[in-house]
């Protein structure tokens, strides 16, 4: 089992009780703190207070069905106030739209309905670990171009003298793209260096891609992609 320095919070917002049950006692093993709330109304309560400052999670998990409304509703309200709180959607809903909605809408992960248990657990640790990982390792101190600018200690993103907001998810795989510049890194190297060899579908990595051109605009250009093998950074 996982050992952590500190207590691990997790919110699930999921409306199956026994299910959220046996999660709540398969984490409770490895110190894992779980906090739940069984339908929309209460997950917006909770993602209201964490809007407050009122309380804080290391991840949420969160269905896309309830019984009062759409977890993409609460994931729309989280994104608009927040970039680094992870979210893992944990959804019945298993079709390839419903995966691309959810993660261009900003969740980090998608995991479908009936699952495992323990790749549910590496998932969240996997997303847990690079969200408290701290400042990674650096070879470049700054990467400029044009007016875009990225500082690898601070982690900040200026895009036309404006701050430019990436998940923690986001700015690792342009982090990796910068310190390959104008060579190509290949889908599975990426996946496997941001997402530590768990799997994810390789198509997951697209949206995260999308978003991050959308948010370096109008430098968003620079980030090609060839097709059938992978990305790069061309300048």
């Amino acid at each position: 089992m996982a050992e952590y320095n500190r207590k691990i919070k997790i919110l699930m917002i999921e409306d199956d009780e026994s299910l959220s049950a046996g999660l709540c006692e398969a984490f409770k093993i490895e110190g894992i703190e779980v906090f739940t709330a069984y339908n929309f109304k209460e997950g917006d309560r909770a993602v209201e207070e964490i809007r407050r400052g009122a309380a804080g999670y290391d991840i949420i998990v969160l269905d896309l069905t309830l019984p009062d409304g759409s977890g993409y509703e609460i994931l729309k309200k989280i994104r608009s106030f927040s970039d680094d709180i992870a979210v893992l959607i944990l959804s019945a809903k298993s079709g390839e739209i419903d995966k691309v909605i959810g993660l261009e809408l900003g969740a980090d992960d998608f995991v479908s309905k009936p699952f495992s248990l323990r790749e549910l657990h590496a998932r969240i640790k996997t997303i847990i670990r690079r969200s408290s990982a701290g400042a990674p390792k650096k070879n470049i101190e700054n990467f400029t171009y044009e007016q875009l600018n990225v500082n690898f200690s601070s982690r900040e993103v200026h895009a036309g003298g404006k701050l430019v907001k990436l998940s923690f998810t986001e700015f690792q795989i342009l982090k990796i793209l910068i310190e390959s510049k104008n060579m190509v890194v290949e889908r599975d190297r990426l996946m496997e260096l941001v997402w530590s060899g768990v799997y994810i579908d390789a198509r997951s990595v697209d949206p995260h891609i999308s978003r991050i051109r959308k948010k370096i605009a109008p430098y968003g250009s620079i980030i090609e992609t060839i097709p059938n093998i992978g990305y790069k950074i061309k300048i």
